[in-house]
């Protein structure tokens, strides 16, 4: 009679827990991940704007990066690219200028400018910049490296300017010699960038 209140006892522990977590399993849909493309299709989020010269662009969202929207040109194409299941890739071209914008897993590096100190870890030395405030209040610098030739951007962060951006990894297309109309092309379009 001792030994079958214990059996009992286990029996109820062990019909509770199946019961539990049969019910809990009836209740999960398992969606099938996409499977990794490649493929460049027109953005969906392309969304019109009042303004004849100017289009509006969502994006992001991918793992910890935030959703996004920024206006560019009227005449730029926007693609979207779906490198994997994390990852997202929005490709904004005018010619010659250009943004693209990746999410996805990757690292990082300090920027260093003129005055700082080397950093331990991960770091670009730039030797100019062009501060921008985005309409969320983020501060960027489109930064020119060492060498003189090309852009990149870089964030402040709590700590440092940093690369990527809390928007992830952008990268910067402009012309070998561009004039500062084209470059300011590039900065409204940077500064009217925003989180959703």
């Amino acid at each position: 009679m001792k030994y079958l209140v214990g059996v009992l006892v286990v029996f109820v522990i062990i019909l509770t827990g199946t019961v539990s977590y049969l019910a809990g399993r009836q209740n999960i849909t398992l969606a099938p991940s996409p499977l990794p493309t490649s493929t460049a299709i027109a953005l969906a989020t392309a969304v019109p704007t009042s303004s004849p010269t100017t289009q509006m662009v969502q994006g992001g969202g991918v793992l910890s990066f935030p959703r996004y929207e920024l206006t560019l040109p009227a005449n730029w194409t926007i693609k979207r690219e779906v490198p994997g299941p994390d990852s997202e890739k929005i490709v904004l071209d005018g010619g010659t200028l250009g943004l693209t914008i990746l999410q996805g897993g990757f690292g990082g590096s300090v920027c260093l400018f003129p005055g700082n100190p080397d950093s331990e870890g991960p770091s670009a030395r730039y030797i100019a910049y062009v501060e921008i405030t985005n309409r969320s209040g983020d501060k960027f610098r489109r930064v020119t490296p060492e060498n003189g030739k090309g852009f990149g951007l870089c964030q402040l962060s709590q700590y440092n300017w940093n690369t990527p951006t809390f928007y992830g990894a952008i990268s910067l297309k402009t012309p070998t010699s561009p004039t500062t109309e084209e470059l300011n092309t590039i900065d409204n379009i940077l500064a009217s960038l925003t989180k959703l």
